[in-house]
């Protein structure tokens, strides 16, 4: 079977080869039908007005992908969203809208509290979102 074409995303591979296509698949949303449901969740007036900040802010990109932030920072821009957007799943739609696991961003929440840089980090981003 010659393989041409392979993706991993991170919760699915899919493989193609020739007219067979192989999904190998753990049970989440595929990230394609996930991302866009994550993004209508957030797409009301308020949310893409706070989402188009950080953009702005450079913390998102067009895309609303995060850009240079470490986990841990991920996981309180998520949860900031959230509280702001009254959203209560806040890990399974910032995991599936940035194809992480929600598990790990809730983990990465908790350990944020830990590091000294988190204050700093969560003043600029109200900052951000203000």
């Amino acid at each position: 079977m010659e393989v041409t074409n392979f993706n991993n995303y991170g919760i699915m591979n899919e493989v193609e080869a020739g007219a067979t296509q192989i999904n190998n698949y753990y049970g989440y949303q595929l990230p394609h039908q996930g991302k866009e449901d994550a993004k209508n969740k957030i797409k009301r007036a308020e949310g893409e007005a706070l989402m188009g900040k950080l953009v702005d802010a450079g913390k998102l990109d067009a895309d609303w992908q995060p850009v240079g932030m470490s986990g841990s920072e991920r996981a309180l821009v998520a949860k900031a969203v959230c509280d702001r957007l009254e959203i209560k799943e806040v890990w399974q739609v910032f995991g599936l809208l940035w194809n992480e696991k929600p598990e790990t961003l809730r983990s990465y929440f908790n350990k944020a509290y830990d590091q000294k840089k988190t204050l700093e980090f969560l003043d600029k981003l109200k900052l951000n979102l203000d």
